[in-house]
């Protein structure tokens, strides 16, 4: 037994509710079940969705987070987690604000280090060169849960199944718990090669599952709205939707 309901005893619940469990379907070790585990992980992770924006829109100050990044050229990378800005501050503690693309400073101007625009996954200063550490306010983003078996491991590094998500940074500050070796760690660091650093040791085969980032008081709804949503919507579901589920 695990000590979180990481996404591994998810998916053993929603298999469960299937009517379609065994450890080794589970694991992946056995393939023949009706429902492939790539197809639930992927169930699994819509209900994470739905329910986060659920609450996103009823207590939005539970997903809210600051921290510090530091300039690079006045290039400053949003975080992996990253949602939806919140504010913006500079090392003084004073607003800096959005500017428009069209109005960015004339080439050979000074411009202004307290204005900033979007691009991709950073925000860029209106004045070259800054350098100093802003305060960033937002609301993180829910990221997709993971399970599986690693390819490789070491003292404080796991590398991720092929199903996790190939980019770098993405799990960074989520928790994963290594079922096979009985330890929780948070993913310090993570390559695109599904590298990720951690305090304890893996080993190449450990069984793991990535803990979702809900307050944990709604980890045992995601399971439930797995189950609903793959009875509704998939033709192969030996159990259809109910109208109390419905309901």
């Amino acid at each position: 037994m695990s000590t979180y309901l990481n996404c591994y005893e998810i998916l053993s619940d929603v298999r469960r509710e299937l009517n379609e469990h065994s450890t080794a379907l589970v694991q992946g070790t056995d393939t023949s079940g009706a429902f492939s585990n790539t197809y639930l992980v992927r169930k699994i992770n819509v209900a994470q969705g739905f329910i986060y924006s659920l609450l996103l829109s009823k207590i939005p100050d539970a997903f809210l987070k600051s921290t510090t990044i530091t300039g690079v050229s006045s290039v400053y990378a949003l975080p992996s987690d990253f949602g939806r800005l919140v504010i913006f501050k500079d090392d003084n503690g004073r607003k800096v604000f959005p500017l428009d693309i069209d109005k960015l400073k004339l080439s050979g101007s000074t411009g202004s280090q307290r204005l900033y625009y979007r691009k991709g996954n950073s925000l860029i200063l209106d004045k070259d060169g800054i350098t100093d550490t802003y305060t960033l306010w937002y609301r993180w983003r829910c990221r997709e849960l993971d399970t599986g078996t690693a390819s490789a491991g070491a003292a404080t590094s796991i590398t991720l199944a092929t199903t996790a998500k190939p980019l770098l940074s993405y799990y960074v500050g989520m928790d994963i718990e290594d079922i096979t070796q009985s330890f929780v760690n948070t993913i310090s660091a993570y390559t695109a090669a599904r590298v990720a650093t951690i305090t304890g040791t893996a080993v190449a085969a450990d069984y793991y599952g990535i803990i979702p980032e809900l307050p944990e008081p709604f980890w045992q709804l995601i399971a439930p709205r797995a189950v609903m949503d793959i009875k509704a919507r998939s033709p192969i579901a030996k159990e259809k939707l109910t109208k109390g589920e419905y309901d």
